[in-house]
Formats: structure tokens, sequence, C-alpha cells
């Protein structure tokens, strides 16, 4: 299992580059391709400006499921990050951390692993769970979840994925609604198919980005309440301005 002094050994030269507490940092860190193998120029860019202008889910995004590991301090947040610097699976599936920042989402640290089908997002979930209960706490809850939680919340029948239920299909009807912004929005289009958001030998350096998400996470704790980012920092951080998060909850996250 991975001890509160391993995760302070891990970062400790990391906490300590001058200048970067107080500004403005990431919210997330990523490892794997940035962009997912099949997927449309653009990206999940290019799927939220089709769902914000009509409100439809692109394609693509019927076949993306996520396994949701919710840790439940900053401590576990480090930790998590730490088991996906060194994860391998077969299709070397996209993963990130993060600290929840949307205003309309329940929880506050997440951790995603991204599957292009229900089959592989339960093997998936199966191998994280055995994983986390080992290496965190049994008590971390691992969830499988279809797409992002904004398409749920307007298309309730697009989460449903228990057994015995109907998967919602895509509908025809709206494709032509992604073929109009394929036409007339300027995306970015210059991710590669194989750019991944760490080179693998160079990841356990962390660059500058990554330094600056990680002490943007201690300072989102310290601003929440969430007393384990002392362990990892060292001492009291000021809270961040104008975060608009509710105080710690030990409960997980539901899955939207």
């Amino acid at each position: 299992m991975i001890s509160d002094e391993d995760v302070r050994q891990y970062f400790k030269n990391k906490m300590n580059v001058p200048g970067v507490y107080g500004g403005a940092g990431s919210l997330q860190i990523g490892r794997g391709p940035l962009l997912l193998k099949g997927a449309p120029p653009g990206g999940c860019q290019r799927h939220k400006v089709v769902f914000n202008k009509f409100n439809v889910i692109p394609e693509f995004c019927f076949d993306c499921y996520k396994v949701l590991i919710t840790p439940r301090t900053v401590m576990e947040l480090f930790k998590l990050l730490m088991v996906f610097d060194g994860l391998e699976l077969s299709g070397n599936n996209t993963r990130k951390c993060m600290v929840e920042g949307r205003a309309d989402s329940e929880g506050s640290y997440k951790g995603f692993i991204y599957c292009r089908s229900i089959e592989e997002g339960k093997e998936v979930r199966r191998i994280l769970q055995e994983i986390v209960a080992v290496e965190i706490s049994p008590d971390v809850p691992v969830l499988l979840k279809r797409g992002c939680s904004e398409f749920a919340r307007t298309h309730p029948r697009y989460a449903q994925i228990k057994p015995g239920k109907p998967i919602m299909p895509f509908p025809p009807s709206w494709k032509g609604h992604e073929d109009f912004v394929d036409k007339n929005y300027a995306l970015e289009h210059n991710v590669a198919a194989n750019s991944s958001n760490a080179n693998p030998e160079t990841k356990a350096k962390y660059p500058l980005s990554e330094i600056f998400a990680l002490q943007y996470w201690l300072q989102y704790a310290a601003t929440i309440g969430d007393i384990s980012y002392l362990k990892i920092a060292g001492r009291v951080l000021p809270p961040i301005p104008q975060l608009k998060r509710p105080p710690l909850s030990l409960q997980p996250a539901k899955c939207k």
C-alpha cells in the first residue's frame, strides 16, 4: 500500500518550486494519448461545441465509457496519480486526475480512465478496483459511467448502463448538427493521434505545468478544509480566492 510518507517523498522536490503557489493552476494532470483512438479532429473540444450549440450528443461519445475513481482526500488523489504513473493497460488508455471546479458537479477529487466500449470499461474497472483497494484503500469508489455528466443531465437515458436496460443508441437525426459544426467552426486540429500527455522517459520529473497543477490541488484542498494536504505541503497554504466549492465531504461523489 502507498503510505502518506511515500507520497511526501515522491513529491517533495515538486512542492518547493518558487513562484508557483498563488498562481493560476491547472485542474488536471493526464497520462496516455491526448486524442482518443478514432476521435474526429478537435477531440473533446469539438464534441462540447456540438453539445453546447445543439444540445445533442456526438456519435463518437456513444462509445465513450469512463472508469471513475473518487478519492476522498487530496492525499488519496496524489496516491492515485502515483498509481496512474505506473499503470500499464493493454490499450494504453487515456487517464487523468483532477480537482472538480464545475459548480454543478459533485465531489472534489476525481480520476478517470477512458474506454471505447462497455466491455473494455468493465474490464478496466475490475483491474482498477483491485489496484486501488491494495494501493490506496478498499473504501475508494471505482465506478463505470458513460460519457460526460453534462450529457447525462440533458439526456438521462444516455447514462443508463445497468444490466437489463437497453443502452441508448445514437439518433441518426443528430448527425446533421455534427456536420454543421465540422464545416463552420474553427477547432484545434493540431493534436496528433499518437500525442501523449507525458513523455514516458521524463514523466517522473514532472514538467512545470504539472507542478503548477499539483500545487493548485494542495491550495484547493486548503480552501475546502481538507487538512490532509498538510502532510504533503508541510505548511499551511492560503485559500484560492473566488473558489466556490462546498466544504470537504467524505461521502463519495455520485456517478451521474
